[in-house]
């Protein structure tokens, strides 16, 4: 069975490439945006609550980790 801080540092990969695809997840969509801004209203939306969801688990991985230590 895996130690919490095993999972921890498992789920902090994770959300580090979270935090990456987020990123480059942005910058598709500004490109796109500037080439359609009328029809990729809904994109920049999606896009910026992915980002925020990925810094609210990242959040949470942080206090989990303060949590056990």
């Amino acid at each position: 069975m895996e130690r919490p801080i095993d999972q921890i540092k498992k789920a902090e990969e994770a959300i580090r490439e979270l935090t990456n695809a987020s990123a480059e997840l942005r910058k598709q969509v500004d490109a796109a945006c500037a080439q359609n801004p009328e029809e990729t209203a809904e994109l920049m939306k999606a896009a910026a609550a992915f980002e925020k969801e990925v810094q609210r688990i990242k959040e949470y991985l942080q206090q989990w980790r303060q949590s056990i230590q």
